[in-house]
């Protein structure tokens, strides 16, 4: 599984939305409040076993799904190339 499987997978697990597209807005499309948006970060340092810099723990700073595949990426360099 790679992590834009993955990222989607937590997606599905908070907000119940089984389809989830990059361009989804996590508030908007998924309906994400700032409670899930906290829960997601918690969720992506667990499954992905991983700790978040600083600089990544502002949820508000993710909007879409893809910034999320994308800001978890960044943490294992080519997206495309891990499987986790």
């Amino acid at each position: 599984m790679n992590v834009d499987e993955k990222v989607k997978g937590i997606l599905f697990e908070l907000t119940g939305i089984e389809v989830v597209a990059n361009d989804s807005k996590l508030q908007d499309d998924l309906g994400m409040d700032s409670l899930a948006m906290v829960m997601l970060l918690i969720e992506i340092e667990d499954v992905f076993e991983i700790e978040l810099a600083e600089a990544d723990m502002n949820p508000f700073d993710l909007i879409t799904a893809q910034n999320v595949i994308d800001m978890v990426a960044r943490y294992f360099g080519d997206e495309n190339e891990k499987t986790c």
